[in-house]
């Protein structure tokens, strides 16, 4: 389970939340929303371990997460971040790049299984042989969706996943991490996508540094 207690920072003077409380227990989808700049990417990057809290504290299964603990907590996190330079120039090469990061090389790279999760998410096979800068952002991402879909981490990140994404397509992502999550994955999703949050378990929502739990209502 991933806990994040009464967690507060602010950026250049700026408070972005404050008391923020949650918990995402295994099998189960948080969506966090709000506007830009509401500090949605900022959450991922404390979940992390890569941005220090001003104050609160975030813990996994019970154990804090600290500047010494980070890494070995980010072995159970897979991350699908809206955009990342990465020094490959097919779309192979980065599928493979990313399996031989140290971190992932418990997991055997498999081509026919990444064609298998590529035809859950609506990607066409033909990407493989293509350029990284030929994909669009939303198949980008679905790429790197695809990926921590084969790592099978117990958490999950998620920034932005549906950008610039059709409905349909939409509907695939959302599908996608529905089975991530009945496979035991415990997921953060931030988004501005209404389309997407359907597909989540709650969901909370940071405005003017104030975060509130719309699971009620929605």
């Amino acid at each position: 389970m991933l806990e994040v207690k009464k967690a507060s920072v602010s950026l250049n003077g700026k408070q972005l939340f404050r008391d923020l409380s949650f918990t995402v227990g295994d099998g189960e989808i948080l969506c966090v929303m709000g506007p830009s700049g509401s500090g949605k990417t900022t959450l991922l990057n404390v979940l992390l371990g890569f941005r220090p809290l001003d104050g609160g504290h975030v813990s996994v299964d019970g154990e804090l997460l600290t500047p010494s603990s980070a890494e070995e907590f980010r072995k159970a996190m897979a991350y699908v971040p809206q955009e990342a330079a990465l020094p490959v120039e097919l779309v192979s090469e980065m599928a493979g790049l990313l399996f031989g990061l140290k971190i992932n090389r418990i997991v055997k790279f498999s081509k026919e299984r990444l064609m298998e999760e590529w035809r859950r998410l609506g990607l066409d096979a033909g990407l493989y042989d293509r350029r990284v800068a030929e994909l669009s952002g939303g198949e980008w991402r679905r790429v790197m969706l695809s990926v921590a879909g084969l790592l099978a981490r117990p958490i999950l990140l998620a920034d932005e996943p549906t950008s610039m994404l059709d409905a349909e397509a939409t509907a695939l992502t959302g599908e996608y991490l529905r089975r991530m999550a009945s496979a035991g994955c415990a997921i953060v999703v931030a988004t501005h996508d209404e389309r997407l949050a359907a597909y989540c378990d709650r969901r909370i929502v940071i405005t003017d540094g104030m975060c509130d739990d719309m699971t009620e209502e929605g």
